[in-house]
């Protein structure tokens, strides 16, 4: 059982990216701590898991963030603003990972990177946080990577599209904080999820190569208790700011 204990009771809270791995981890813990959230991916099968955990909080709608219009957008986040009322924050884990060198990769695979990434976040972000959907002083927490920091082999455009996420959210802090909205960006290091685990298919690695760091390789609840406290009040100075969660990874190098 958690030392730390948070209260979202009575709160909305929008998560993207949430039918696996820290996505569907931040959906459970949101709902363990009273929150009604919307978990947003396109895998219905696992997205029905989610809901089926904790049915009289969480709802689920399905959308491919590489393509979703504005309307589809829109008609998600007031549906669900109408049934529990304005939001308090939301959270964009989605992502994927492939093998993309300067020489050798495949120009489609590299869009989708940058689309699930980074696009994906921005429009999700555009409508969550209008006025008529969301609280004065909401907070909203995107998933970058400490790939932005230093990447990896074939980790080209990934690298690239989690260090465009910390740059935006800078920029983002300023404008989103003149109704003192907040908004922060993660970087995880190493952690056990499915992409990651594709991620090392495509590399050809095993998981027993990858250390992880001082604390070795991490679980997505080593990571979403951060995203939990980035979007309760007791972070409410806190903005513009990209945190680093990896096990020491970074430190170790």
């Amino acid at each position: 059982m958690s030392e730390v204990k948070f209260d979202f009771t009575g709160k909305n809270f929008v998560v993207v990216g949430a039918s696996s791995g820290m996505g569907r981890q931040t959906a459970f813990e949101l709902a363990e701590s009273g929150a009604h959230v919307l978990a947003i991916a396109r895998n219905a099968a696992r997205l029905s898991a989610v809901r089926d955990k904790y049915p009289n909080l969480i709802e689920t709608a399905q959308i491919d963030v590489t393509n979703a219009s504005d309307d589809q957008w829109t008609d998600l986040i007031s549906l669900f603003v109408r049934r529990h009322g304005k939001l308090h924050g939301a959270v964009y884990t989605a992502g994927t990972t492939g093998t993309t060198s300067l020489r050798l990769h495949d120009g489609v695979d590299a869009r989708n990177i940058m689309e699930t990434g980074f696009w994906g976040a921005m429009k999700s972000l555009e409508i969550t946080t209008k006025k008529k959907y969301s609280h004065e002083g909401a907070a909203y927490v995107v998933f970058s990577s400490i790939a932005a920091y230093g990447g990896g082999r074939g980790m080209l455009v990934y690298s690239g599209t989690k260090a465009a996420v910390q740059a935006a959210v800078h920029s983002i802090a300023r404008e989103i904080s003149e109704r003192k909205q907040r908004i922060n960006s993660i970087s995880p290091g190493w952690v056990e999820t499915e992409m990651t685990e594709n991620y090392l298919e495509h590399m050809g690695q095993s998981s027993q190569e990858i250390s992880g760091g001082c604390f070795g390789k991490g679980k997505p609840r080593d990571v979403t208790g951060m995203v939990l406290f980035l979007l309760s009040d007791r972070a409410s100075w806190i903005t513009g700011v990209d945190f680093i969660v990896d096990g020491g990874c970074m430190f170790g190098t």
